[in-house]
C-alpha cells in the first residue's frame, strides 16, 4: 500500500513538473517574438576631394554643418588656369575666323588685284619681247655683242615667267581655296575647341562640390594648404539614412529575415522610439566583436545584420549606442 502511495506521489510530481515546463516553454516562445540587441548608430561616410592639385584658398563650410548635394564646399587658386582659358579661347576665335575666310573664298578686291598684276606682267613681257626681237636683229648684223643678246633674251624669259605666275595667281583667286585646305582648317578649329574644353574642365575642377547631402563629420585640410588629387578635404556623413549594426547568435539567425520591422531607442532621447527595418544580413559568420562582448562571448559565432532607421529630425548621431528590438513574428 505504501509502495502504491509513493508511485502515485511520484506521478503527481512529474505531472506538475511537466505542466510547469509547458508554461515556461510556451512563455518563452511568446517572448521569442522579439529579439533584443545592442549596437551603435552608423552612417555612410563620403570623402570629398579635388580632382586636380592646387592651393586651397577658400573653405566654405565646417565640421558639424549640414550640406546639400551640389553645394560648393571649397575653392583652389585658379589664377594660372584663368589665363590658360583666355589663351585657348583666343586660339579658338582665331581658328574660326581663318576657317570662315577659307569658306568664303577670295574677295572681289583680291581678284581685281591679281588681275591687275597679270596685266602689268603682260605689259612688261610685251616690252621685253620687243627688246629681244630688236636685239636679235642687231646681233645677226653683228651690231651688238653676244652678251647683250643674252641679256635681252634673259629679260624676255623672266617677263614670260612673271606672266605665267600672275596668271596662275589669278586662277587660284577665282577658284578659291582647295577642299584639303578647308578640311585642315576645320581640324585646327576642332583641336582648338578640344583644348579649350580640357582646360575649361580643369578650371571648373578648382571648385569642390558636395557629392551627397549630409553633415560634415571631419575637415581634413586648412586654408592655404596644397593638396593633391583625391586628398580628402571633407568627410560627409549621410545622416538622413543611418543604420544600426548588431550581431545575432548563430542559433537565432534563422529567425531574422530581410524586411522585418524593428524599434530603436537611444539613451539621448529616452521614451522616443524610431522605426527601422532589417536591410542586410551577413552570409558569413564571424566572432563576436571584442568591444561589445565579454571574454566568454567572444568565442561564439554570430552574424552581422544592419537595421536601417528613419532619422527625419537627425536625432541619431554617428556613434550613439542604440538598443534594437527586431520583431520576428
Amino acid at each position: 500500500m505504501k509502495k502504491k502511495i509513493v508511485i502515485i506521489a511520484v506521478l503527481v510530481v512529474a505531472a506538475a513538473a511537466a505542466a510547469a515546463f509547458s508554461v515556461y516553454y510556451w512563455g518563452n516562445e511568446k517572448d521569442d517574438g522579439v529579439i533584443s540587441l545592442s549596437g551603435n548608430v552608423e552612417v555612410t561616410k563620403v570623402d570629398t576631394g579635388f580632382k586636380i592639385p592646387g592651393r586651397v584658398v577658400e573653405l566654405l563650410t565646417d565640421e558639424g554643418r549640414r550640406v546639400e548635394k551640389g553645394q560648393k564646399l571649397a575653392v583652389l587658386d585658379s589664377a594660372e588656369l584663368q589665363g590658360m582659358v583666355a589663351q585657348n579661347r583666343a586660339a579658338v576665335s582665331e581658328a574660326a575666323i581663318r576657317l570662315e575666310e577659307l569658306r568664303t573664298g577670295s574677295r572681289p578686291q583680291e581678284i581685281r588685284y591679281a588681275s591687275a598684276n597679270l596685266k602689268a606682267a603682260e605689259a612688261e613681257y610685251v616690252k621685253a619681247s620687243r627688246d629681244f626681237e630688236r636685239a636679235e636683229r642687231l646681233f645677226k648684223k653683228e651690231a651688238i655683242s653676244a652678251s647683250q643678246y643674252d641679256a635681252a633674251k634673259s629679260a624676255c624669259d623672266a617677263r614670260a615667267e612673271q606672266v605665267r605666275a600672275a596668271r596662275e595667281q589669278l586662277s587660284l583667286q577665282r577658284e578659291g581655296p582647295r577642299k584639303e585646305v578647308i578640311k585642315a582648317a576645320e581640324e585646327r578649329l576642332r583641336q582648338a575647341k578640344a583644348a579649350l574644353r580640357v582646360i575649361g574642365e580643369r578650371f571648373s575642377d578648382t571648385d569642390l562640390f558636395a557629392s551627397v547631402a549630409g553633415v560634415v563629420l571631419k575637415k581634413n585640410v586648412e586654408r592655404g594648404e596644397v593638396v593633391q588629387p583625391g586628398t580628402p578635404v571633407f568627410t560627409i556623413g549621410e545622416v538622413d539614412d543611418p543604420w544600426i549594426k548588431v550581431y545575432v547568435k548563430e542559433d537565432k539567425i534563422g529567425l531574422v529575415k530581410l524586411g522585418q520591422k524593428a524599434d530603436i531607442t537611444v539613451d539621448a532621447h529616452k521614451g522616443k522610439v524610431y522605426g527601422g527595418v532589417v536591410s542586410y544580413i551577413s552570409s558569413e559568420t564571424e566572432f563576436t566583436p571584442k568591444t561589445i562582448q565579454t571574454q566568454e562571448e567572444r568565442v561564439k559565432l554570430v552574424f552581422g545584420i544592419k537595421v536601417r532607421v528613419k532619422n527625419e529630425n537627425q536625432d541619431l548621431k554617428p556613434g550613439m549606442p542604440a538598443d534594437v528590438k527586431i520583431y520576428i513574428k
